[in-house]
């Protein structure tokens, strides 16, 4: 994280991403808001964010219309939680475009992949993969590279549009707290546990933690928290 925080330029924050997921067996990246329906090529372009794609396979998919057939795109409009490639296949039955696309992408070594859905503090839908010919993920792993996701997102956002003016976030010790334990990966009734405190308390301070961060989601406020420094 502290690699990426230093990173100048997105080809440097896509190494670094990667230098880490490769242990996974990630070999590229993409990331990128998803655009209007309808959007031209050039458009869609436009809306990526972070790119470590193999360019011949970049410019098919762009050129011939694939982001509005992708199945991983249609899941990351629904906001589903981070999904493997291989547990769309079900999808891609009834739908021989979709299928298409995934066997094509896995002409350029990109068979097996894991797609986090995230969105921007202005709720705007981002689609986040890496892929490679096979991934290896245990338990945990695949939220760790949400994480990692979440943080790279809102960085890359900083390179493109210079980071935003905001109010100084205060946060209470207690939500300090609370935010601690859910960085160290603990639920909301492990949270509670851990500090003695009713399972409603820690999630009204996770909820108030995330409204003032204006984070989607838990791990997208612990990813904002280490941006921020306000956990270290």
């Amino acid at each position: 994280m502290e690699l990426i925080r230093q990173s100048r330029s997105a080809t440097d924050l896509c190494k670094y991403f990667l230098a880490y997921a490769c242990r996974f067996g990630a070999t590229n990246l993409l990331a990128g808001q998803i655009p209007p329906l309808g959007s031209s090529r050039r458009e869609q372009v436009s809306h990526v964010l972070l790119e470590a794609w193999p360019e011949e396979w970049s410019l098919r998919y762009f050129s011939n219309g694939y982001l509005y057939h992708d199945p991983t795109i249609r899941l990351v409009c629904r906001d589903n939680s981070p999904f493997l490639w291989k547990e769309i296949s079900q999808l891609c039955v009834t739908d021989n475009f979709g299928s298409r696309v995934m066997m094509e992408a896995a002409e350029f070594r990109l068979r097996d992949g894991l797609t986090i859905a995230l969105r921007t503090l202005e709720g705007k839908i981002v689609g986040f993969s890496v892929a490679g010919e096979r991934l290896e993920l245990e338990a945990g792993q695949a939220q760790a590279l949400q994480l990692l996701a979440a943080y790279a997102l809102g960085h890359a956002i900083v390179l493109v549009d210079g980071e935003r003016p905001r109010d100084h976030v205060h946060l209470s010790s207690r939500q300090r707290d609370v935010l601690h334990w859910a960085a160290e990966g603990l639920t909301t009734d492990q949270i509670a546990d851990r500090l003695t405190i009713s399972k409603n308390t820690a999630d009204t301070h996770l909820r108030a933690v995330r409204e003032r961060l204006g984070a989607a989601n838990t791990i997208h406020a612990v990813a904002e928290a280490f941006r921020l420094g306000l956990l270290s």
